[in-house]
């Protein structure tokens, strides 16, 4: 018997509304912290990262997309995790 994932339930408890374009979608708002090394210093940085089901939306660098009510814009093109189901993007406030 196959192994059918339901990648919707998933997001069904801790997703927020998003929205791109006509796409209308549910996605995971994370903030990873991020250590950069400049040389003889190092800066801590704060992220943005959607994880949302791949084939939901379409994005792409610099569109718009609302998470939750706020105004963000995609940083860099999406990147799939593991098999490709669910994808993850970087984004900045707007």
């Amino acid at each position: 018997m196959a192994f059918v994932e339901d990648h919707g339930a998933f997001l069904a408890d801790f997703g927020v509304p998003c929205i791109a374009g006509s796409a209308q979608f549910l996605g995971l708002l994370d903030q990873p912290d991020e250590v950069l090394d400049l040389t003889r210093a190092s800066a801590h940085s704060r992220q943005y990262q959607l994880t949302f089901i791949t084939t939901a939306a379409t994005l792409r660098r610099d569109d718009p997309v609302s998470v939750d009510g706020r105004a963000y814009q995609v940083r860099e093109a999406p990147r799939q995790v593991d098999d490709g189901a669910f994808s993850t993007v970087l984004i900045s406030k707007v």
